[in-house]
């Protein structure tokens, strides 16, 4: 019996050890796997974020692909007269400003000064009261954009991303320098420009809405767009802006040109939405002084 008893006791002891090994290698392999989950936790979040970045990266592509392809299939716009031309294509006060402007030279410009000014016309500037010295820098920076642009695209072809979003991104970023000689050198010789190169510098009524704004402060067919809040209005975009611009619903003054007025008329609309239809027109600007 003492020998049986022995034996039996070493066999316990055997085993209480072989168990107690077994729950300690166990516990480890509890806290390895937590510091393992705790060190792959900032890789997952940040491959959530890399794949996230991705497919904004991936939409972004894809909407300047598409807007690359449309501004491609784009037709240069011509200018119109007073009145818009019967069959004319009209469009929406805000529509007409929504979309985006063709890309590059072979396909137009943003809105309002065309891809450099070939036609600059000195003498009709200098006539309208402009000084030498502001039309030859004006035209000194029309050249030096249009230069910017032309080593853009030779650029681009050379190095095989002439088709691609990144040339349409650089081609707006040209085309806002343009736009941007506004501000530059003032409304007056900007409108001018506009002017005498052909392109539209004003905004006409193609069409009043029924029950608008427009039809209730008198604005018709033809009539030509000069002013908003006293702000020139060169062309549909500027206008979009000025109505969504201040506090909805307070009057405005809109300053406009009607067929058979000796003068412009002042009307006045509330802002927001006017509810016409807009096309590009062409209007002579008051000589300076």
């Amino acid at each position: 019996m003492r020998t049986g008893s022995w034996v039996m006791s070493l066999l316990l002891a055997a085993t209480v050890a072989a168990g107690g090994a077994l729950w300690m290698r166990a516990d480890e392999a509890v806290e390895r796997a937590d510091a393992l989950a705790r060190e792959l936790a900032p890789l997952r979040e940040r491959l959530a974020a890399e794949s996230a970045a991705r497919a904004k990266l991936e939409a972004e592509a894809t909407q300047l692909r598409d807007a690359l392809a449309a501004a491609q299939r784009s037709d240069v716009a011509t200018p119109a007269p007073i009145a818009p031309a019967p069959g004319a294509r009209a469009a929406d006060e805000h529509d007409v400003a929504a979309s985006d402007p063709p890309a590059d030279a072979a396909h137009g410009a943003a809105p309002g000064l065309p891809d450099g000014v070939p036609s600059l016309d000195a003498d009709r500037l200098l006539a309208a009261g402009f000084r030498r010295d502001e039309v030859e820098r004006f035209r000194a920076r029309v050249d030096e954009i249009e230069l910017a642009r032309l080593a853009l695209r030779d650029r681009a072809t050379r190095e095989g991303w002439l088709e691609t979003p990144r040339f349409l991104q650089e081609s707006r970023a040209l085309n806002a320098s343009l736009t941007g000689l506004r501000s530059e050198f003032g409304d007056a010789l900007y409108d001018w420009v506009l002017y005498t190169t052909g392109h539209p510098n004003r905004v006409a009524v193609a069409e009043v809405l029924t029950g608008s704004a427009a039809e209730s402060a008198g604005l018709a067919r033809g009539d030509v767009i000069l002013r908003y809040d006293d702000v020139l209005m060169l062309d549909a975009g500027a206008l979009r802006d000025a109505t969504t611009a201040g506090r909805p619903g307070e009057l405005v003054a809109v300053e406009v040109q009607r067929q058979g007025e000796s003068g412009p008329l002042r009307i006045f609309v509330p802002r927001g939405p006017i509810g016409v239809r807009l096309a590009p027109a062409a209007l002579e600007p008051a000589p300076q002084g």
